[in-house]
């Protein structure tokens, strides 16, 4: 993540959340994700375990900060970080979802198959694509 110039915020269970354009300046936090992406599915497919990763990439404004009295977390909140999370957890495949926020910050310089609307959790609804190597 850090070659990409990310930040991993945190761990959930089996889950990474991962930030770009936070704490140090990104110039292209979305195409850095999708890099990472990119690099983290593949390595995971590698392992002997064969694990498919899900991925979900999202911009927008989120709330950061400390949050505990003795044992202090840095940590994210926010209607961006719910969008990525549902992203991350769409289909029961290797892949790699970006909202259309994230999207237009990459178009014309990669492939994603527009997935058309989708409806969340919380009524939100978001449109979705799926990135595609080049040969898809």
């Amino acid at each position: 993540m850090t070659a990409h110039g990310l930040e991993k915020i945190k761990t959930i269970g089996d889950g990474f959340v991962t930030t770009g354009n936070l704490l140090q300046p990104l110039d292209d936090p979305v195409m850095a994700s999708v890099r990472c992406a990119l690099a983290m599915v593949t390595t995971a497919a590698a392992n002997p375990a064969k694990w498919k990763l899900r991925i979900g990439i999202h911009v927008g404004p989120v709330v950061a900060g400390i949050v505990g009295q003795s044992k202090f977390s840095f940590d994210l909140w926010g209607d961006s970080v719910n969008v990525a999370a549902r992203l991350s957890g769409l289909g029961s495949n290797a892949a790699i979802h970006l909202s259309e926020q994230a999207w237009a910050r990459i178009e014309g310089r990669c492939h994603c198959a527009p997935l058309g609307p989708m409806e969340f959790k919380g009524g939100r609804r978001v449109v979705v694509y799926r990135y595609q190597n080049a040969d898809d």
